[in-house]
């Protein structure tokens, strides 16, 4: 996922969705993956609050389509693959990320945690575009929402990225909106995210049409 003003993409990055933070969390689909929460081997108990991060992992196929705006005036389409695991002790999800098009070729890494001492879910995004960005994320059930304050071309902008997960955990929407100058916002990334399993023939693996989960994201 890329990050603000020229950037096409974000997940991200954090949290999904509807299961309650206190209670263990199913494997996410098609992984394999093991997501129930627990201690470490050093009797450490891992945050139930994880929980809203674990249903992200596994293999993702991005499509990211920047609108017409200061920063791209002809607006563009990047393509790419985004695959989330556990970090060490289940603590945190780890996410890498590639993608090629209109941007460019953008590699990036993040990792996502939950800090009890500020009751807050905290991310390090870095790439080879913009170098390191630290932000915190809002949770509200199956969306999340990141506002960041930057500058472009000399401009203020204020950046506010909002996510929604599908019901089935297989599907992301994501749209970045922009203003400059303490300007109105205005939308100038669409991302869409879905789940690819491994193994699974192409015409087989998860729809994020309306008809996969019933939303009208």
């Amino acid at each position: 996922m890329k990050l603000p003003l020229t950037f096409p993409c974000l997940l991200l990055l954090l949290a999904s969705a509807g299961t309650a933070a206190k209670e263990a969390a199913p494997a996410a689909p098609g992984t394999g993956t093991d997501a129930k929460i627990g201690s470490t081997t050093a009797g450490i108990r891992v945050p139930p609050e994880m929980n809203k991060l674990y249903p992200r992992i596994g293999e993702w196929q991005a499509t990211i389509r920047a609108l017409p705006s200061p920063g791209s005036p002809q607006g563009g389409v990047d393509n790419g693959v985004m695959t989330i695991e556990k970090g060490p002790g289940g603590f945190s999800i780890v996410q890498d990320f590639q993608s090629h098009g209109a941007s460019g070729h953008l590699v990036g890494q993040s990792t996502t945690w939950w800090d009890e001492s500020t009751g807050s879910y905290k991310s390090v995004w870095c790439d080879n575009m913009q170098g390191c960005t630290e932000f915190t994320t809002v949770v509200e059930g199956n969306s999340w929402t990141v506002e960041l304050d930057g500058v472009a071309n000399g401009r203020k902008v204020h950046t506010t990225i909002r996510a929604t997960m599908s019901p089935n955990h297989d599907c992301i929407h994501e749209e970045f909106a922009n203003a400059y100058d303490g300007g109105p916002p205005r939308t100038e990334t669409v991302s869409e995210y879905r789940r690819m399993i491994p193994g699974v023939p192409a015409e087989k693996q998860p729809s994020c049409g309306k008809e996969s989960d019933g939303s009208s994201r």
